[in-house]
């Protein structure tokens, strides 16, 4: 009997989840490690924030999934592979042997290079630790978040809108970042939401942070700002499990895979979502997005290799369409340069992150 484990819960390892509760094998055991019995959306993150969703709303029942895919599932963290012995260390110090591992653990809100972040940023990833540091953010009355990128901006305003709706409108939120903001989404685009932005009274500071100690965020232009609570989300960075590992990556830390999915060197490793890199994609976004459009070909795949069998390529798309909450249930939609802000476009952002959720039993 061949074995496949699953490491994390991301969205392309619910997807093989779910598909096997009606393609089971009783030849190739499936086992799911993951540090939390719960897989909070990150789509829905905003909207917690806001406090439009309750807590059940947003989490995923692994264990329960896993039960209806006759998947053993194990709540321990991953802390190191051997992909010559084919072994898994867990923080219980368990050894899993595997046939075929994927990893979809995502990535962390972190950076080594700002001098004394580690100590003092605000961790939401991975994300069970979500729920109980939104509350420290709900009572914080000086907020800064780092990073100019969608995930960032959408934290922002969603707090703001929170602190506003409940009396809070003296809480500062102020966003810190080196570059214009959603820089990726065009110049038009980077304006709107700037001018939004400071509509809603989240102060903007351009500028790089440099360090952080226990009360301030020191920016290269020599300005310093206050804070109770600083949140790094200025893109995705590497978990360090594949740092610790002969398994090769890119020069940032990121699993490095092929167009298969597969390790560039092991092909029994997989990996998807924000903890992988395409070799001949690079500048794919890590994001929901393509975390979701990977789970049926990792499917495929890791039941064709099971199997002997067939494996296909993953194929990006060059655009698609996002859509960020920006508070009071309305969205900033993109798609390429295009973009707008409406009510409907958060309707259709709500329709698709429920029914995400609800689709793996929750």
């Amino acid at each position: 009997m061949k074995t496949i484990i699953l490491v994390g819960g991301g969205h392309s390892h619910l997807h093989c989840l779910q598909k096997r509760i009606k393609n089971q094998d009783e030849n190739v055991k499936w086992v799911l490690i993951s540090p939390s019995r719960y897989q909070y959306y990150s789509g829905m993150f905003s909207g917690y924030t806001e406090g439009i969703y309750s807590l059940e709303e947003t989490r995923i029942d692994l264990e329960g999934l896993c039960e209806n895919a006759e998947c053993e599932f194990v709540e321990r963290t991953v802390l190191s592979i051997d992909p010559d012995q084919q072994h898994l260390l867990t923080d219980k110090g368990d050894i899993f042997t595997y046939d075929f591992v994927s990893f979809d653990i995502g990535s962390r809100n972190d950076s080594l290079k700002i001098e004394g972040l580690h100590e003092h940023n605000l961790p939401i990833k991975p994300n069970y630790r979500f729920p109980e540091q939104i509350e420290k953010l709900h009572n914080s009355r000086k907020t800064v978040f780092i990073g100019g990128g969608a995930a960032s901006i959408e934290m922002a305003l969603s707090l703001k809108a929170w602190k506003v709706n409940n009396g809070f409108k003296n809480h500062l939120v102020t966003v810190v970042h080196s570059s214009p903001l959603l820089e990726k989404a065009g110049f038009h685009s980077s304006k709107k939401i700037t001018l939004l932005t400071l509509s809603k009274r989240v102060e903007l500071h351009q500028g790089r942070v440099e360090k952080v100690d226990e009360t301030r965020v020191y920016a290269d232009d020599g300005t310093s700002i206050d804070y109770d609570e600083v949140i790094f989300l200025g893109g995705p960075k590497a978990p360090p499990l594949f740092g610790s590992s002969i398994l090769p990556t890119d020069e940032k830390g990121f699993l490095l895979v092929n167009s298969y999915l597969q390790s560039v060197e092991y092909p029994n490793v997989f990996g998807t979502g924000d903890c992988a890199t395409l070799k001949d994609f690079p500048d794919i976004p890590k994001n929901g997005v393509t975390a979701v459009r990977q789970g049926p070909v990792l499917w495929k795949n890791l039941n064709g290799a099971a199997a002997n069998g067939k494996i296909i390529p993953f194929e990006p798309q060059e655009r698609y369409l996002a859509i960020m909450s920006v508070g009071d249930k309305r969205g900033f939609l993109t798609y390429g340069s295009f973009s707008l802000v409406s009510g409907w476009a958060w309707r259709l952002k709500n329709w698709i992150d429920v029914r995400f959720v609800r689709r793996y039993g929750g």
